[in-house]
């Protein structure tokens, strides 16, 4: 059973997290918060395999909670999923710069999120090596 922690401002979020991993067929459980602050707490506490994380949230926002993320050793090594309805692309690759994994814009097509979900927690792509839409970038 994988879990996953989703930390978003926009519940729903979470439920479509939970349907592409079902169409993915990957037993999950859900952990949900609304924060970037809350997010790096429970992802410090390095009992997720998967974290998603949206950039543009209240108190603290998802660079800085990723960035906290990926210097904490206890979470540093958890694969990241940027979902942000942001489509500006200096955003997106400063993201993957940070540490994120991947970065999925919203709307996202559920399909296109299963496929990263599964390959993010598969370990099947490297840490910043893909942008949105999944297309490599040319690193």
């Amino acid at each position: 059973m994988k879990r996953i922690l989703v930390v978003d401002d926009d519940p729903p979020v979470a439920r479509l997290i939970s349907a592409a991993l079902k169409a993915a067929e990957i037993e999950h459980i859900i952990d949900y918060c609304s924060d970037g602050g809350q997010g790096k707490v429970k992802a410090g506490q390095g009992e997720c395999d998967l974290i998603t994380l949206d950039l543009a949230m209240p108190l603290m926002d998802g660079f800085a909670a990723l960035e906290e993320m990926k210097r904490n050793p206890k979470c540093a090594h958890i694969p990241v999923i940027v979902i942000t309805s942001h489509q500006d692309a200096e955003m997106h690759q400063r993201a993957l710069d940070l540490g994120a994994t991947a970065v999925l814009t919203k709307p996202f097509k559920p399909r296109q999120a299963a496929e990263t979900l599964r390959r993010a927690l598969m370990g099947e792509i490297e840490p910043g090596g893909m942008g949105p839409g999944l297309k490599p970038l040319g690193r």
